[in-house]
């Protein structure tokens, strides 16, 4: 402010900066917010009943022959199975490891979420390159079928 300007002047002046640092303080304190809500691992918060009413819904009828049909008339194949395991974890194996890959989940719920929901658990080394849409783009029944064969896949 220089000597000699209005008082009305100096006030507006005064005003931008308090708002300006208002704004930037504000700004900060949702930043931290956000950051210390966020979970410390990549995994988010689940129980034993999870996804529960929905794999009821998903494996009834479930038949790993058309879970593979559509596996292979997806994506699917691009990362997981031909892939180098760079991009994504390979499916072989994968009935063996989808137990105990995020207890408490059953292998049922862990490969369900890891389809419809695949930012809420990341195996460790890869990040989250999965369409995040397999939800909407699958029905319960399409899931279910995908399931199923996953199931299958001991070696």
């Amino acid at each position: 402010m220089t000597e000699g300007e209005p008082s009305s002047r100096q006030a507006q002046k005064k005003l931008v900066i308090a708002v300006a640092v208002l704004a930037g303080l504000g700004f900060s304190l949702v930043l931290a917010l956000a950051i210390s809500a966020s979970p410390s691992s990549n995994s988010a918060p689940i129980d034993s009943g999870s996804y529960a009413d929905a794999l009821n819904t998903a494996l009834t009828g479930a038949d790993a022959d058309i879970g593979e049909r559509l596996i292979n008339e997806t994506d699917c194949a691009t990362c997981h199975l031909t892939g180098d395991g760079s991009t994504a974890p390979r499916f072989a194996g994968l009935a063996s490891v989808a137990s105990a890959r995020r207890p408490p989940l059953t292998a049922d719920q862990y490969l369900y979420e890891a389809i419809v929901f695949p930012a809420a658990h990341l195996v460790d080394g890869y990040v989250n390159a999965m369409p995040n849409d397999y939800g909407e783009r699958f029905s319960l029944a399409d899931l279910g079928h995908m399931i199923a064969h996953f199931l299958t896949l001991t070696e």
